[in-house]
């Protein structure tokens, strides 16, 4: 069998098991689907990205998934900015809060966390991760968090990875604004990686589009042992929140 139907089945039982887990008790939900052009060095294709969020009375979830649209510039068409998925990507985080087991408001700010991340492309290894979490690192200015993990990749020895994820609206104006992304560094048996994708996004509503449509531009940088790992991949994405 293929790589992706195993990656199929995989994500369908993952997938299953945390709705199963989770439904009950959700008391908070988040779901938008973004549709990226990237202008990449040898991209100039589309992405189209779901991502997720559920709070529960345990703790939450994270996940997303990421499809690579096919381009001449990769060589996965006859022209650029064609649709057709040429790579498959996704990650599914579990966040259990410690909350429930003290008062104390240090214990409070810390999550266990498992995630999984897997491809259908042979060049990017499955990896499990498992850590701790730690909430409000900005206080009140930013909803930020950074992360504590062992990394396991498919056929490597266990290595480490470090988080951080931010989110901050604000307005200008009567707009609304979003700044928000992430960055990774960790290690392998290949050596040290570092990846950050820093976002800015407008509600449109001021447009008169509806509340729900985001225009943004994120910029993915990627920074490795290799000078065959380094790049930088600029976006622009219409964003929709259901």
């Amino acid at each position: 069998m293929k790589r992706s139907a195993f990656l199929i089945g995989r994500t369908f039982w993952i997938l299953t098991a945390v709705l199963l887990v989770t439904a009950p008790d959700v008391f908070a939900q988040y779901l938008n689907l973004q549709q990226h052009m990237d202008f990449g060095k040898n991209r100039h294709y589309f992405t189209t990205t779901l991502e997720g969020m559920a709070v529960d009375n345990y703790g939450s979830w994270f996940g997303f998934i990421d499809v690579d649209h096919e381009s001449k510039s990769s060589g996965t068409a006859n022209t650029n900015w064609h649709l057709g998925a040429q790579l498959i990507y996704f990650e599914i985080n579990r966040y259990f809060s410690l909350r429930g087991l003290s008062n104390n408001a240090f214990l409070q700010r810390w999550d266990i966390t498992v995630q999984y991340n897997d491809s259908d492309a042979a060049y990017i290894p499955m990896a499990y991760l498992i850590g701790i979490s730690c909430n409000r690192i900005l206080g009140n200015f930013c909803d930020a968090h950074l992360e504590f993990l062992l990394r396991k990749e498919e056929k490597q020895k266990l290595g480490w990875q470090l988080t951080a994820v931010w989110a901050k609206e604000f307005h200008l104006d009567r707009g609304r604004w979003q700044l928000c992304g992430y960055f990774d560094w960790w290690k392998n048996d290949s050596g040290k990686f570092w990846m950050a994708e820093p976002q800015i996004l407008f509600n449109l509503e001021q447009l008169g589009i509806g509340s729900r449509f985001w225009l943004g531009s994120k910029c993915e940088i990627n920074i490795g042992p290799q000078n065959s790992n380094n790049s930088v991949n600029p976006t622009i994405f219409l964003q929709y929140d259901f």
